[in-house]
């Protein structure tokens, strides 16, 4: 029977390959009009209130990020980097759960890409995601 260690690091890699497999296909991500950026955080807002805050990093988390706000991004190779989100447009395109927000972000001073905090690779730089980061050996 297989541990419960076992089915955890399986599950993570599990999520993370599926996050990644989304990751690749940004192809396909649309812009979002100022209009439903609005309505989509309003709706977001108000489901984030109510959602537990992730007990794990690869855990999604339907937070809404703003222009210039400081986070903490999960790159293709797995790697956590701290970054902020940029004025670019947002975009929306599938998620690993549904149709969802990526946000585009600026890190290790040069590059930008678009994540999604539905694919559980975004998370905003507050306590409770340090605290993750410090717990998973990245701190």
């Amino acid at each position: 029977m297989p541990s419960v260690t076992s089915k955890a690091t399986s599950r993570k890699a599990s999520q993370l390959k599926q996050s990644r497999s989304f990751s690749h296909s940004q192809n396909l991500l649309r812009p979002v009009s100022p209009e439903e950026l609005e309505s989509w955080s309003d709706a977001d807002s108000e489901s984030t209130l109510n959602e537990p805050l992730p007990e794990d990093l690869d855990e999604s988390w339907p937070y809404t990020f703003h222009t210039g706000q400081a986070v903490w991004i999960r790159t293709s190779g797995g790697n956590w980097h701290v970054g902020r989100v940029s004025g670019e447009t947002t975009r929306k395109g599938q998620t690993r759960e549904k149709e969802g927000l990526f946000y585009p972000v600026k890190f290790d001073s040069k590059l930008r890409k678009y994540f999604a905090p539905l694919n559980g690779e975004i998370k905003p730089d507050t306590q409770h995601t340090r605290r993750l980061l410090k717990e998973a050996g990245w701190l």
